[in-house]
């Protein structure tokens, strides 16, 4: 499993899109397939679409995320949100993937990255 680690900060780096603030700015464990680390990015104005990235934008920015009783339905965002970008550079999250067995064991080559 690679190691993952959190660091929580209110220096955010610019949104790559647009230049504007990030709401959110997480960096994953795995490479894309140039090389570069995958880097997860949630812009107010970049994602307010109709996709999982806009409705955690909308959790946000109106103030909800700081309703601790809405901390499951902030949870549930964020792992939809991680689901359709990890979807966007083609891995799945596996909800509950069973015994590992059950996997086919890996053939190709290694994969890039830490893990």
């Amino acid at each position: 499993m690679a190691h993952v680690s959190v660091r929580r900060s209110n220096d955010l780096p610019a949104c790559s899109r647009c230049n504007g603030p990030l709401i959110l700015a997480a960096q994953m464990p795995q490479l894309d397939a140039s090389g570069n680390p995958i880097t997860l990015e949630l812009c107010a104005a970049c994602d307010a679409g109709d996709t999982a990235a806009g409705v955690l934008v909308r959790f946000f920015t109106s103030g909800a995320a700081n309703d601790t009783s809405r901390a499951h339905e902030g949870a549930e965002l964020l792992l939809a949100f991680q689901k359709e970008i990890m979807a966007a550079h083609g891995y799945v999250l596996v909800d509950n993937p069973g015994p590992a067995a059950a996997f086919p064991p890996h053939t190709g080559m290694p994969p890039k990255g830490v893990g």
